[in-house]
């Protein structure tokens, strides 16, 4: 994966004016992270917007900048695949760090759901 750079018209503006891909990598590459968390919980469901257009570790940073009361309404929002990724990217242990420069098929790490897992997931999204 290549190194995406920032627009610099879009380095300096607050995130919560304007939350595209650009603007949240801008706010991550600055460790603005109250800016985002911020812009994130004003429109959690946006981040299912942007979330193709991040790499494997901005999508991982936005995601636990959440805050807990807005989980559920991105995860919604987020297609199936994205949201198991977001569910990994939960855990401590998160894999988008390791995918950040390693070759397409280390993709291959990310592990289906166990049934268990599944039934959570689905169980937590209805709400």
């Amino acid at each position: 994966m290549g190194v995406r750079t920032v627009p610099k018209d879009s380095y300096n503006l607050p995130v919560h004016e304007i939350l595209t891909p650009a603007s949240a990598r801008a706010a991550l590459e600055r460790r603005a992270f109250p800016e985002l968390k911020q812009a994130l919980a004003a429109r959690p469901a946006r981040l299912a917007k942007l979330w193709p257009a991040l790499t494997p570790l901005e999508r991982a940073a936005c995601w636990r900048l959440l805050p807990p009361g807005c989980v559920a309404a991105a995860a919604k929002a987020l297609p199936a695949a994205a949201r198991w990724e977001a569910y990994q990217a939960s855990s401590i242990d998160c894999l988008a760090p390791y995918l950040e420069d390693a070759p397409l098929g280390a993709r291959d790490c990310f592990r289906a759901p166990t049934r268990r897992e599944a039934a959570l997931l689905r169980a937590g999204f209805r709400k």
